[in-house]
């Protein structure tokens, strides 16, 4: 195994897995701009979505270079996830000279539409064609920056591909507008941040990512898939209690099982997914089964393969041993399959 090259996928603890009960390295700076103004292969977009007492989901991405299409233009999209199974989405091609995006902290402007750090509370709105919401999310968790930020990082050829969650966990509150009808919503949302100056799909085959929001406990997760098998999984792990992060690792297992075929994209995907650890006095054995798949989609094409996407909601049942208290609990999730290189 080439040991520089395992070294740049273990970026989040310099070369090394490692783990630490009390992060504290994010700054308001690591979800502002990271514009690489040398490389047309620059992408960067801000994740925000959340979880309605009334069963309703919003999904909604502020794709100031969208990774996923030709050319990286900028995009808008949200996917609104009914009780009673009925999907609404919406998508808009902004406008270059009507989008900005601080460097020193999170205010990202796209046309009609924004998210933006206020300091004790993030408000993120988006309106396409009259539709859309407005949600004021304030932190249930700390910002959460997993080790350096950086889920992979090469200092030779200067690649990098950065990841920090401003919001692990928030209230929410807010409205959503569909076809000039407003709807009261309060629950519990979640945001992120990527960037990268290069293709991801050059290191990376796929992610599984989730998270769960509990009102005692907070988990966010990826399961990052090297292209290269010799390579490692990138894991990074978060876990809160009571509003405070007791855990932050990349020292993870996975298990996948109970594998079925999607029809429409005919990639395959497990129904059962069991993340675990064991490191620094914590335990944790989160098992997800999916109950629902809301979004199977072939992404644009921008390699000579095809790439695809897949967004769940699934049950979750959550067993913590920490400083001598245990818990098991059950809810509900979304989670999601990002396939870069089908059948590898």
């Amino acid at each position: 195994m080439d040991q520089k090259e395992k070294a740049n996928y273990l970026a989040y603890f310099n070369g090394d897995r490692g783990a630490t009960r009390t992060p504290a390295d994010y700054q308001r700076r690591d979800d502002a701009s990271h514009i690489y103004h040398n490389t047309r292969d620059y992408s960067e977009w801000w994740y925000v979505d959340a979880s309605f007492t009334n069963g309703y989901h919003v999904v909604a991405t502020y794709h100031y270079r969208n990774f996923f299409l030709p050319g990286m233009i900028p995009t808008l999209q949200f996917f609104i996830y009914r009780p009673d199974g009925m999907r609404v989405d919406r998508y808009e091609v902004c406008d270059q000279n009507k989008i900005s995006a601080d460097p020193n902290y999170c205010d990202v402007r796209m046309g009609k539409s924004a998210i933006r750090d206020c300091g004790d509370h993030y408000v993120a709105s988006m309106d396409i064609k009259g539709d859309g919401f407005e949600l004021v999310m304030k932190n249930a968790v700390p910002p959460w920056k997993p080790g350096t930020g950086f889920n992979y990082k090469n200092e030779e050829n200067g690649k990098v591909a950065g990841w920090v969650v401003p919001v692990p966990a928030a209230r929410v509150e807010g409205v959503l507008r569909l076809k000039g009808e407003t709807m009261s919503v309060q629950g519990y949302g979640y945001h992120d941040h990527n960037w990268g100056n290069y293709h991801t799909s050059e290191t990376f085959r796929g992610w599984y990512w989730g998270r769960v929001h509990h009102e005692r406990y907070s988990i966010d997760y990826g399961w990052v898939l090297p292209r290269d098998e010799a390579m490692p999984v990138v894991s990074p792990l978060l876990l809160a209690r009571n509003g405070e992060i007791i855990l932050s690792t990349d020292i993870m297992s996975a298990r996948m099982e109970d594998f079925r075929v999607d029809e429409k994209t005919g990639q395959r995907y497990p129904v059962k997914q069991v993340f675990s650890t064991d490191v620094l006095g914590v335990r944790m054995e989160l098992s997800i089964t999916t109950h629902r798949v809301v979004e199977q989609m072939t992404l644009p094409r921008i390699t000579e393969w095809e790439q695809y996407y897949m967004r769940f909601i699934a049950g979750y049942e959550l067993f913590v041993s920490a400083d001598g208290e245990e818990e098991t609990i059950k809810g509900e999730m979304l989670h999601e399959y990002v396939i870069l290189h089908p059948g590898e």
